[in-house]
């Protein structure tokens, strides 16, 4: 997963990044478990303390989008859970278990999970009572196009509804988040740079530190080489990929130290 390949929005080849490869998690699929449901359910373990969420302001309400990343810390508890086939979206039937890449006991808890691929966040945000952020009605989002503020709750938030490139302005701002020109060079821990605040007040971390994977994939079936989108750039990419707008796309087994995620609610 050495970042190559992938195109933004507007055409050109995503720059190199430097993100450690990993393996994808393509085994043989779960069998049966405890858990069925969300979490706080019979056999699926205690729900954990994760982002607070903020509100988009849509016509009717009801859509929300998590403040920050999900951590370490609030992903550990899933791990703990014996979930059931059942709990597998379509297209993640060869999932065999949930634990992301580099997984270890001394991870800071602060910091936001990686190495996670498009099928361990979907049943995360699933399991807490959220999905990934998709279509602002509710379901997946267009994969053909990443920027329209109607439909794609994502960017909506980003954008602050299409008004802005980055999420605290129009213009980029090398420091603001955690991305390349800031030289950092490491994760930071969630919601943790105020500059990073926005499109929404009380949003971070929306440009830079992770790139998210949202729902908006090729097919809504398909299998670990189907591709789903990915946003906001990590704290390798370059102006172009810390935009609101940029539109990367990798396999949805893809797994990596710059990948992580954030979930949402809609009606």
């Amino acid at each position: 997963m050495a970042c190559g390949g992938g195109e933004g929005d507007d055409g050109e080849e995503e720059s190199s990044e430097e993100e450690d490869e990993g393996v994808p998690d393509t085994g043989d699929g779960l069998g049966m478990g405890d858990c069925a449901d969300s979490c706080g359910t019979p056999g699926c373990g205690e729900c954990p303390e994760g982002p607070t969420m903020i509100a988009v302001d849509v016509e009717g309400g009801g859509v929300q989008i998590d403040a920050t990343e999900v951590s370490n810390a609030a992903y550990a508890p899933m791990l703990e859970v014996v979930f059931d086939a059942s709990v597998l979206p379509a297209g993640c039937d060869w999932k065999s278990a949930f634990e992301p890449e580099g997984w270890a006991d001394e991870l800071v808890g602060e910091l936001p999970v990686v190495g996670v691929d498009w099928c361990d966040a979907a049943v995360y945000c699933a399991w807490v009572g959220k999905s990934l952020c998709g279509d602002v009605a509710g379901g997946p989002a267009s994969y053909e196009t990443a920027e329209d503020p109607v439909t794609d709750l994502w960017y909506r938030a980003c954008s602050n509804d299409g008004a802005r490139d980055y999420p605290y302005a129009s213009s980029y701002e090398p420091e603001a988040c955690n991305g390349g020109d800031a030289g950092l060079d490491d994760l930071q821990a969630v919601g943790s740079m105020a500059s990073c605040e926005g499109g929404l007040s009380g949003l971070f971390d929306m440009s830079g530190n992770v790139w998210e994977w949202t729902d908006a994939c090729e097919v809504s079936g398909g299998d670990f080489d189907t591709p789903c989108r990915r946003r906001g750039g990590s704290r390798h990419s370059d102006e172009d990929n810390l935009r609101c707008a940029v539109n990367s796309t990798r396999p949805r087994s893809d797994r990596d130290n710059a990948v992580g995620f954030r979930c949402c609610v809609s009606p």
